[in-house]
């Protein structure tokens, strides 16, 4: 027995003594072992004696909860930094520290080895768990399949699961062995082969699991919301995600007028849908044989309604569809002539007899006009049905047949700038040139006399400057986007003029449209970098520009549309997408297959190899037809992102279940590297 005790510190056979064994090896708790049977054996007397002390039940071993932890997060180094630590700071001897740790450790996996296992295994799962939470579960292996598209992705997911549960084993073994460098390595093999065997499995069996409850879950969503079949979503979403926008920036899209099938992405997968024929194709046809048409009466509607109507600011609601401009300026035209007739009337009955500074300025005008003379009396005759109030006597003085008028004086500066004009467009420049002193000193005579006929005249004067900016305004498209711009520049000042150019150019805008250019106008006016479009931008008002652009721009990619989806034949990228129309495999089909469904695992094969196209049903591309085609932002909406309380639901289990698929497998390759271990008592 003495013998036995040789390997026994005087400190551990103190605290043996005393009933201490926590700090004790294995080895040399079954030592102890021995010893106390030999003792017992040698001791047994016919009559029951009392057993020694040391052969009472060994008492109870503090637990190790956190240590086990520890262990886990750290592959089974943590006992070493441990020692480490406490040795740097108090001087103790490391082995001692570290025989200390580890046979307290022993003491009470061997006392509660499921408890301790269990606590290691919670190390090793939090270990994963923070790996994948600070790479934002992109740290492959870790993140595991999602849901495959084919069963490739999902083996090399796997094959990366036991990779790293192989790696994890290896180090742990080595990191829990005991002994020199020879004897930790010689338990590296057998460790790596379990991590590396264990991980995969268990994360495969989440899988299963996890798969299960979402195939239950997602048709009691389905059920609930009344949404379309697996492989219609699918399809809808792989769409959504060539277009390389958001979900709310398709929704918000949709909400300006656009749909998902004129989207320049998606045109080639439209056609695909389409030349498959079907409900599908009929739907497809219905709206992109329609809406362009639609989308352009509007536009041109949207576009009457700015540039027209402020030819009548008192015109109250929309401006009527189809409007013939020409004649709604020509009617408004005659309303502000005649408004202008009656205002110069009202002018005169105020006036009365003229004084004497304007008789003055009257009678020098006509004695330095002879020329206009005729021009003069032309119109008084014209106007009032009279013989002219004025004639020269033999010496050439202005004799007056009554007194004149505010009404006599302004027809003389009218047939004055008649003469005038008829001069400059004769060629007798010199002649109109003499004559306009006088018709402005009139002018200023006649203002001067009468304020109200003067602001009549400045109004008539704008009136005609709004007619000349219209017939302008008619032949906007003969002139450059620089001149144009410049023109608006000059016409600032005066409203009128620039919204009688404005109502000419929408005159222009409809002639081009009538002229068999209707189906490529939009896009012409759509584009900034075409004479049109960038006439458009000059002339339209400011504040509502975007707007118009916008219904432009739709229409513009609707008539594309349709003449790239309805038009001309099959091209090799519309009869690709026709074939990849329906082609994601489904986590139904996976489950299918796994359980063993020979149609599900033939088409998951057809489809690995490209060999069918058939994975949406008549009803399924029906389905996505009526997506691609809809107006309503609410129903893309949810054909894109289920937000009720049961996808939630089935969103949350789907995540725990991908964290937990993530980090678990790793907790039971510790489990297996740390196999097998001696249980305290046995």
């Amino acid at each position: 027995m003495s013998d036995a005790l040789e390997g026994f510190t005087t400190e551990e056979l103190l605290k043996i003594k005393q009933g201490d064994v926590s700090g004790l090896s294995t080895e040399k708790l079954n030592i102890l072992k021995s010893i106390l049977s030999q003792s017992i054996g040698g001791m047994m007397e016919p009559q029951a004696a009392p057993a020694p002390a040391l052969a009472q039940p060994l008492p109870e071993a503090p637990t190790q909860r956190l240590r086990s932890i520890g262990q886990g997060v750290t592959m089974g180094a943590a006992d070493e930094m441990e020692a480490r630590l406490r040795a740097s700071i108090t001087g103790e001897d490391y082995g001692k520290v570290l025989s200390e740790i580890q046979g307290k450790m022993k003491a009470y996996q061997a006392q509660a080895p499921l408890e301790a296992l269990g606590y290691e295994a919670l190390g090793g799962v939090g270990s994963a768990a923070a790996l994948t939470a600070a790479t934002g579960g992109t740290a492959a292996p870790l993140t595991g399949p999602r849901m495959a598209a084919s069963v490739a992705p999902l083996v090399r997911a796997l094959a990366g699961t036991s990779a790293l549960g192989g790696a994890q084993g290896g180090i742990t073994g080595f990191m829990t062995g005991e002994g020199d460098f020879a004897a930790r390595a010689a338990r590296v093999p057998s460790s790596t082969m379990m991590g590396a065997a264990i991980a995969p499995v268990v994360q495969a069996g989440f899988m299963g699991v996890g798969k299960v409850t979402d195939m239950a879950l997602d048709a009691a969503r389905r059920l609930a919301g009344g949404r379309g079949g697996k492989a219609a979503e699918a399809e809808i979403q792989r769409l959504a995600g060539e277009t390389g926008l958001t979900t709310d920036e398709i929704v918000q899209r949709i909400a300006n007028g656009e749909i998902l099938a004129e989207n320049q992405t998606l045109l080639a997968a439209v056609r695909g849908l389409y030349t498959q024929g079907g409900k599908a194709s009929t739907t497809i046809q219905g709206a992109l044989s329609t809406r362009p048409d639609t989308l352009r009466k509007e536009a041109l509607t949207d576009m009457q309604q700015k540039l027209v109507s402020g030819l009548n600011p008192t015109f109250v609601g929309p401006r009527p569809q189809n409007e013939n401009v020409l004649r709604f300026y020509r009617s408004t035209n005659d309303e502000a002539r005649a408004l202008e007739n009656k205002a110069y009337k009202d002018s005169y009955g105020t006036g009365g007899i003229i004084g004497q500074d304007l008789l003055v300025s009257l009678k020098d005008a006509l004695q330095r006009s002879p020329t206009a003379i005729a021009d003069i009396n032309a119109i008084y005759t014209a106007q009032t049905g009279k013989k002219p109030f004025f004639s020269f006597d033999k010496d050439g003085n202005i004799v007056f047949a009554k007194a004149p008028t505010l009404e006599d004086a302004e027809v003389v500066r009218r047939g004055i700038q008649t003469s005038i004009d008829s001069a400059f467009t004769s060629g007798k420049g010199g002649v109109g040139s003499a004559l306009k002193p006088v018709e402005n000193a009139l002018r200023d005579a006649i203002d001067s006399s009468s304020p109200r006929l003067a602001a009549t005249r400045a109004e008539a004067s704008q009136l005609r400057s709004a007619r000349d900016a219209f017939k302008e305004g008619r032949t906007i498209f003969s002139k450059s986007a620089d001149e144009v711009q410049i023109m608006m520049e000059d016409m600032a000042s005066n409203p009128g003029a620039v919204n009688a150019f404005r109502a000419g150019a929408m005159d222009a805008i409809r002639n081009q449209m009538g002229s068999g250019r209707a189906k490529s106008m939009m896009g012409v006016l759509a584009s900034p970098e075409t004479k049109q479009g960038a006439i458009l931008r000059t002339i339209y008002p400011g504040d509502e520009l975007d707007g118009i652009l916008t219904r432009i721009g739709t229409a513009a990619q609707s008539q594309a549309a349709k003449n790239k989806v309805l038009g001309g034949s099959d091209t090799a990228s519309s009869i690709m997408q026709a074939a990849r129309t329906g082609s994601t495999i489904t986590a139904d089909e996976l489950a299918s297959a796994a359980t063993g469904s020979p149609m599900a695992a033939f088409r998951v094969v057809s489809k690995m190899l490209g060999e069918s196209n058939k994975g949406m049903s008549e009803q399924d591309r029906q389905r996505v037809a009526q997506i691609l085609i809809s107006e309503d932002p609410e129903i893309v909406r949810k054909a894109l992102r289920d937000e009720s309380g049961m996808a939630r639901l089935q969103q949350a289990v789907a995540a725990g279940a991908r964290m937990l698929g993530k980090t678990v497998p790793y907790g039971a390759s510790y489990i297996g590297a740390t196999a097998p271990r001696p249980i305290y008592g046995q």
